[in-house]
């Protein structure tokens, strides 16, 4: 078995940057599912705590709202995990195909990982607009209890 290691390296270069931009769309991801998640807790024991009848209420909606959010980032995150899998599954078939040249096993499994990985990127992408449209919704009830400043958050 002949091949150079320049050879592996150029295999795997451009599909290198995939994946180091999908731990860092991962980031993006992450934070935002732990920012919704502390926000839907903080919630939930302002509702324990609360004595107000009507804020109660606003508040129990809000975190109906947040839960969903919650959700949604948790979808995100979990996709755009299995995406960076699949692109460093593609990763790995690239350099083993630059190893043992022209298998038309790794090639298909290189295909797959980037395709399935790019379009697993774009779910969770999608996922986190569908949780802005959820944001949304939060600071539009959180305002329900405050007249003077409901109309000023429409848009």
């Amino acid at each position: 078995m002949q091949f150079e290691l320049k050879d592996v390296l150029g295999a795997v270069g451009p599909t290198a940057s995939l994946v180091f931009a999908s731990w860092i769309f991962m980031t993006f991801l992450q934070a935002r599912y732990s920012a919704a998640y502390e926000r839907y807790r903080d919630m939930i024991e302002e509702f324990r705590t609360g004595k107000d009848t009507r804020r109660r209420e606003l508040i129990g909606n809000q975190i109906k709202l947040y839960r969903k959010r919650v959700e949604q980032m948790r979808w995100a995150t979990s996709l755009g995990l299995w995406a960076a899998i699949l692109l460093l599954l593609a990763l790995i078939s690239g350099a083993l195909d630059a190893v043992f040249k022209g298998s038309p096993v790794l090639k298909y499994v290189g295909l797959v990982g980037t395709v399935a990985g790019l379009s697993m990127v774009i779910g969770s992408a999608t996922l986190v607009i569908l949780e802005n449209t959820s944001i949304k919704r939060a600071m539009d009830e959180e305002l329900k209890d405050v007249p003077e400043l409901e109309g000023t958050a429409r848009s």
